[in-house]
Parts: structure tokens; C-alpha cells; sequence
């Protein structure tokens, strides 16, 4: 595998733990020890993830349904959707001091049951007829909150179980197998569930998420346990998190990453957000159709998965990236252009397999640059402005498409990653194999 070494390898003054620490210089990774042969943990915490995975494609399609259940208009039912980003802005970014300062798998398993209780209280609830339009917003905030603290969680965790295994084979196992169960199995099972009873894809998501916990209790404490501060040389969680940022903002590599893969969140989700319109009015599909169309997307980013670790160990991590942008600008075009739905299918699967490659391989970097005792906090301000350019991108693309036409967003999604191409080449010169 190549190479990966951060441009900036000298020490960062403004640690996120206040000290002076130093991205590793090496292609192990900065979280744990690997090992060199393989760890069976590994398909716990895969198990576990995927299970989990499940449910949150079953709980995801089940609040769409029910908020148009409980009310048709438009601004309540689309504030579900706003209480699950919100997090991500609001508590993400703090979340990573919980993942540093306390044992990384006891913390993700007490998650999982917080997630069980809060899905298990809601079922409860709905049986009894008391949900309301607030406490279905409530419940998707509080629900996302739990998820930005284990997805923090199970990404920290990686390569202490990772084994033999490269880190990129590892994320795209992991990545991918969420994306069969939420894309592929959780959403369609919802629907059918739905309709059987409104409780009953809650107490899915609800048992989901027991079992997921099970699994990381199989885990066991991770060793070696990764070096922490003591007590007293702690600051504030508003200190410990302002320092992850200006740590991050002063790596000159992952903070061109941050811009990059921030700017390609923004082209995607500007495109995701009209996308039910665009293939309703412009290609003209039924809404089983528009279903079939977005799983395609979903089968883009399966192979995007696949394909990563050999192609990263090819080509490398820098020219992987560019690949990954340089997919995206001629088949947004295609998609502005046509109306034909067989002809946008296939334009977006490729967009969805550079989606999934940018997202291993800077998953990779991220384990591999940034310090373990600080991954959590730095890896949550990394995630607050890469995450917090999508509401901004949808919004832009609803407005695009909203003053102009549904094809709009295509054309400034297809601009902005041709800009990727010429700016990643710049910025990851850093980047060396």
C-alpha cells in the first residue's frame, strides 16, 4: 500500500490536548497499535454497525412517513428533517471530547442503549396515540445526537480491531455494509412495516440497536488504551473543542481535505435535495421509479466501497481523491441535460461511486494524521464543517432550482466539482505517496 505522509509533519504548537502534538509520519495509524494478523473484533464492531445500520434505514423512512401522517403541511414535516442535521452542527463538534476523555468502547455500547431507550420510550408512546408533530422532531434531535457520538465512536475504534487488515479495506467494509441495510433493506422494509402498524418499524429500530449493543460489549476494553491527559490538564469542553479546531485549521493537509470534501457535500446535497422533483417533472418517473433511481445512486456508492482499497493502493491516496472529483463534473452534466431517466441513471451511479470514494480514503487520512488522545475532538471539527456545508448546499440548489429550473443545481454541483479537480490537484500536493 502507499505511502501517506502529512505536508506539515513538524509539531503543532496549539494541540487540541494543549500540548504540542504531531501528526505521525508513518502509514500506521494514529489511533492504537495494528496488528499483523487478524482480529475477529473486527466483525463485531461490523455486526454491529450493520445491525444498527438497519435500523436506522427502517427509523429514517418511518419518520418521513409518519410526520406526513400527522400533518400535510410542509414546514412541520420538513423540520424532521432539519432536527436530525441540526446535531451535527450543534453537538457534533463537542462530541469528539466525550470520545477522547472516556473508554471509547464502553462509551459506544452506553450509546447504543441511550439510542434503544429513546427509540423503545417513542414506540411506547406511539402505541398509546400521544405522538405529535414536536415530539416526532424532538425525538429525530435527541436521536442524532446519540448518532454523532457513535459514529465518532466507531470510527476511533477501527484500527485497534482492523487487524491485518488495511484501513481502507476496513472503512469500506464498514461503510458499505451500512449502506446495504440502510439504502438497500432498511427503507424498503419500513414501508411495509408502516403499514402494518406505526409502532412496529420503531420497535425495529429499538431492537436494532440492543443488539448492536451486545455486540460492542464483545469488544471488550481496547488495548493498548490510548494515552489521555490526566484530570488536571483538561480545560473546558469549549476549550477542548476550540482547540481541535485551530489544531485542524493549522494542519495544512486535513485542512484542504476539510475544504474539499466540504465542497463535494455541498455539490451532492444540493443535487440529493431537488431530487425527488427533478425525476418527477424533468424525467418523468412514477415514485417507484424515483425509488429505483436513488437505490442506483446507492449501487454507485457499493462500488465506490469495493473498489477503494485496491485502487488507493494502485494509485494512492492523493490521485485517488482527484479520481473521485474528476467522476463527479461530466455526469452531473449529463444529468442537467437529458430527460431521459435511463440516461440520468447511470450519470448519478458514477456520482454515487465518488461520493463513496472520497469518503474511504479521507476517512483513512483522518485516522492516519491526526493524533490518537485528540482523534475524537479533531475528527468532530473536521466533520462540524464538512457536515455543515450540506444544509448550505441544499439550500442552495432549492434556490437555484427554485429561481431558474429543477436542472439548475446540476450545472452548479457539475462547477463546483470540476473546481475540485483543479483545486485538489493544488491543495494535496502535500500529499505525498
Amino acid at each position: 500500500m502507499a505511502t501517506t505522509e502529512s505536508g506539515t509533519s513538524t509539531p503543532h504548537p496549539d494541540s487540541p490536548s494543549g500540548s504540542a502534538a504531531r501528526p505521525p509520519a508513518s502509514t500506521e495509524p494514529a489511533t492504537g497499535t495494528r496488528s499483523k494478523r487478524p482480529d475477529p473484533r473486527f466483525w463485531y464492531l461490523w455486526s454491529a454497525t450493520t445491525i444498527s445500520g438497519l435500523g436506522d434505514g427502517v427509523r429514517f423512512a418511518a419518520f418521513a412517513l409518519f410526520a406526513a401522517v400527522l400533518t400535510r403541511d410542509p414546514l412541520p414535516v420538513a423540520l424532521v428533517t432539519v432536527a436530525g442535521q441540526l446535531p451535527w452542527l450543534l453537538v457534533g463538534p463537542f462530541s469528539g471530547v466525550v470520545v477522547d476523555r472516556f473508554d471509547r468502547v464502553r462509551t459506544l455500547w452506553l450509546c447504543e442503549l441511550g439510542r434503544a431507550a429513546t427509540m423503545g420510550a417513542f414506540t411506547l408512546v406511539t402505541v398509546l396515540g400521544g405522538t405529535g408533530i414536536a415530539v416526532l422532531v424532538g425525538t429525530a434531535f435527541l436521536l442524532s445526537c446519540l448518532d454523532t457520538l457513535a459514529d465518532n465512536l466507531s470510527q476511533a475504534i477501527t484500527p485497534d480491531v482492523a487487524g491485518s487488515r488495511s484501513l481502507d479495506s476496513a472503512n469500506s467494509l464498514l461503510f458499505g455494509g451500512q449502506m446495504v441495510t440502510t439504502e438497500f433493506i432498511g427503507t424498503p422494509i419500513a414501508a411495509l412495516l408502516f403499514a402494518w402498524a406505526y409502532a412496529v418499524p420503531f420497535a425495529v429500530d429499538t431492537v436494532s440497536f440492543v443488539v448492536s449493543a451486545l455486540l460492542i460489549m464483545a469488544l471488550g476494553r481496547r488495548r493498548p488504551p490510548v494515552p489521555r491527559p490526566p484530570a488536571a490538564a483538561r480545560g473546558s469542553v469549549a476549550a477542548d473543542t476550540a482547540g481541535a479546531v485551530r489544531w485542524l485549521l493549522r494542519h495544512r493537509l486535513l485542512r484542504s481535505l476539510c475544504l474539499l470534501m466540504g465542497v463535494l457535500n455541498f455539490a451532492v446535497v444540493g443535487v440529493l435535495g431537488i431530487a425527488v422533483l427533478y425525476a418527477l417533472e424533468v424525467l418523468h418517473v412514477s415514485p417507484v421509479l424515483y425509488g429505483v433511481l436513488m437505490a442506483l445512486i446507492a449501487v454507485g456508492g457499493l462500488l465506490g466501497f469495493a473498489v477503494t482499497p485496491a485502487l488507493r493502493a494502485r494509485i494512492g491516496a492523493r490521485r485517488t481523491l482527484l479520481l473521485a472529483f474528476a467522476l463527479c463534473p461530466v455526469p452531473l452534466l449529463v444529468a442537467a441535460l437529458t430527460s431521459d431517466a435511463w440516461v440520468a441513471a447511470p450519470a448519478l451511479l458514477l456520482v454515487g461511486a465518488a461520493a463513496s470514494l472520497g469518503g474511504v480514503v479521507s476517512t483513512t487520512l483522518r485516522l492516519r494524521l491526526i493524533p490518537a488522545e485528540s482523534y475524537g475532538r479533531v475528527n468532530a471539527a473536521y466533520r462540524l464543517f464538512v457536515n455543515g456545508l450540506a444544509p448550505l448546499g441544499a439550500f442552495a440548489g432549492g434556490l437555484a432550482a427554485q429561481q431558474f429550473s429543477l436542472r439548475a443545481p446540476f450545472f452548479v454541483a457539475a462547477a463546483a466539482t470540476a473546481a475540485l479537480v483543479v483545486l485538489g490537484a493544488r491543495l494535496l500536493r502535500g500529499l505525498r505517496e
